[in-house]
């Protein structure tokens, strides 16, 4: 026991003074999740709109005046060459051309025929374009009743429900935490093992009185401690400083996180075992976990995916460590919903720890 206690405090020490470790088990997630979060993918596009008009009569004059007082809509009124000039130049989504009697006052007919009303859009930015259109289109069918005299025939009801108001940013936090877990335990267990296996170092340690099972489960102890400090710290952070919520239990996120770090050492140790020299462990720990970042929800939900590739990647490993992580801080599940993926979590780490026993050898075989 008294070995064991040792050789933990050593691999603690050893990976804390190694800073490629530390880079990319904390600094790199902190990075990207920074990133990430003041992006801004919440909020909504702010829209440009010039308008076009020369001496609008009072009920226009009040449409403009309405499109000016919409939140995310930007209007500028100038001339038409001004305004076109505008459009093309990227200063504009969207240009109106209004005629002065675009809506008619109360005391006149309204036109047998429907007014046009010219709009120039810009192609560079469909997203802007379409949701202004939108908005102009619902004022002008709400002033087009009005002047039609038409009852309304529906009325909304509408009831506020309190929710967890989830931003992005509450949807990113548990991705980077699984990412950052997954990175450290493949990283930097193929990467020593590998370099301790080519230089001798793990064939000499067998000679000394030290038990081989000592000497990796030190290793293992010690990462998982990292695991659970990379989640601690990127969550206080996340908390403090972006102002994520964490609604669900601490301990059982902390315990999926002891869970992905196991699965994920597995993994690290079937590629130390594969890989026969440090310059292949790269290729291999990038071909294996590379995809898993894009495909399995760690930035944008699988559910945008097409159902062929959807149907394959939910069954990815970091798919259910994520999914995982995400119910229980965004949607504070409890161990009973998650247990299925808690399931397929102890099902990959079995399979890869079988895998492992196979491939890790303390070492190089023999041709």
């Amino acid at each position: 026991m008294y070995a064991f206690k040792i050789l933990t405090i050593a691999a603690i020490k050893m990976f804390v003074r190694n800073k490629q470790s530390a880079f990319f088990s904390l600094f790199m997630p902190l990075m990207i999740m920074s990133v990430f979060a003041f992006i801004g993918f919440d909020s909504v596009p702010t829209t440009n709109i010039g308008v076009v008009a020369d001496n609008p009569n009072p009920p226009t004059e009040q449409f403009i005046t309405q499109l000016a007082a919409i939140e995310n809509f930007e209007v500028v009124r100038g001339t038409a060459a001004d305004e076109r000039a505008a459009i093309d130049s990227g200063d504009r989504e969207i240009v109106l051309i209004i005629p002065d009697d675009l809506i008619p006052a109360p005391d006149q007919i309204a036109p047998v025929e429907p007014q046009i009303l010219p709009v120039l859009t810009s192609v560079q930015k469909p997203q802007q374009v379409q949701n202004g259109l939108s908005v102009i289109n619902q004022i002008l069918n709400k002033t087009n009743l009005a002047i039609a005299q038409t009852p309304a025939f529906f009325k909304l009801e509408i009831e506020e429900v309190s929710s967890s108001n989830a931003r992005y940013i509450d949807f990113l936090l548990p991705g980077i935490i699984a990412m950052a877990i997954m990175q450290m335990s493949i990283f930097s267990v193929s990467f020593v093992f590998a370099d301790y296996k080519e230089k001798g170092i793990l064939k000499r340690l067998m000679a000394t009185p030290m038990r081989p099972y000592q000497f990796v489960a030190a290793n293992i102890i010690t990462r998982l401690l990292v695991a659970l400090a990379q989640t601690a710290i990127l969550m206080a952070i996340g908390v403090f400083f972006i102002k994520t919520q964490i609604i669900g239990s601490y301990p059982l996120i902390f315990l999926i996180s002891t869970l992905g770090g196991i699965m994920f050492l597995g993994l690290g140790f079937v590629i130390s075992g594969i890989a026969k020299t440090v310059e292949t462990v790269p290729a291999i720990a990038n071909v294996v976990a590379f995809p898993m970042l894009f495909l399995s929800g760690i930035f944008f939900p699988i559910e945008a995916m097409p159902d062929l590739l959807r149907n394959v990647v939910q069954f990815l490993p970091l798919t259910y460590f994520a999914n995982s992580l995400r119910e229980v801080m965004g949607g504070g599940a409890t161990f009973a919903d998650i247990a299925t993926n808690i399931y397929f979590m102890i099902g990959w780490s079995v399979l890869l720890i079988s895998l492992a026993t196979f491939t890790f050898r303390f070492e190089e075989k023999r041709l």
